[in-house]
């Protein structure tokens, strides 16, 4: 009676570790198709997922006549002491500034790019000699904008007659690129449209409504910049403007159509 009842309880709990293999196993086998479902994410529309159209770069460039001109003047002297070599240029640049003015350049077009005073050293002539203080060079800026281009070769002269040692690039803008902007970016958006339709021919698609525009590229004019004058040169300063070039960047991403 003992031995029966004996393997009657093993059975039991044989049975009762089979049910709780069961009940601890059947959550891992229904979580796998719950793990796949989230895999299988949808849109915010609800749409399956998948490529939302054709992104392209689009690239618009405009070419105009620039009406302006920036030129830097400057003037570098050295002295003994810091003092001095101040001095003297700053009196040297009062000198620039005035006949700059006297050429016809406005207040509002003048504005100083730097005022420099440096110490000046000595190592002996085969440069590896005590380092040896020999005095002190200054230097200032200006930088100058030329609002009637066929001016501007007057003005670099005047500026080098009264002083002027020192005469930066000459670059050429436009005082207003608004309108040419514009037109950078309606030419860029018709580049954009042609990629984008080459595309969706060579896809056998049809090509939607943009759905997203963005100007990669900031709207700034390419200057054409002429070669510097040589300070003291007596003759008259040849400035020829030519032309600027306006680019405008843009990315944009049009709609597959049904």
């Amino acid at each position: 009676m003992s031995a029966t009842r004996s393997a009657i309880l093993r059975a039991s709990a044989l049975g009762a570790v089979a049910i709780l293999g069961i009940v601890v196993l059947s959550p891992v086998f229904t979580a796998a198709p719950r793990v796949a479902a989230q895999v299988l994410t949808t849109s915010p529309s609800g749409s399956s997922p998948g490529p939302q159209g054709i992104t392209v770069a689009g690239s618009g460039i405009i070419t105009v006549t620039p009406d302006e001109a920036t030129l830097s003047v400057g003037v570098q002297t050295q002295a003994a002491t810091a003092s001095r070599a101040q001095q003297d240029a700053s009196a040297a640049m009062n000198k620039v500034v005035a006949a700059v003015k006297a050429a016809g350049v406005a207040d509002a077009d003048l504005a100083t790019q730097w005022i420099s005073l440096q110490p000046q050293y000595d190592n002996g002539a085969t440069g590896n000699g005590p380092l040896k203080l020999t005095g002190y060079q200054a230097s200032q800026s200006l930088q100058v904008t030329v609002r009637q281009l066929d001016q501007t070769g007057a003005i670099i002269d005047a500026a080098v007659g009264a002083g002027a040692n020192q005469v930066g690039s000459v670059s050429f803008s436009l005082a207003d690129p608004s309108a040419a902007t514009a037109k950078a970016r309606a030419a860029a958006m018709t580049d954009a449209q042609q990629r984008a339709r080459t595309l969706a021919q060579a896809a056998s698609v049809t090509l939607g409504a943009p759905i997203s525009i963005s100007e990669v590229s900031a709207p700034s004019p390419i200057p054409f910049a002429a070669a510097p004058p040589v300070a003291g040169s007596q003759i008259s300063t040849p400035v020829q403007a030519g032309t600027t070039q306006i680019e405008v960047d843009v990315q944009v991403t049009f709609a597959i159509g049904r």
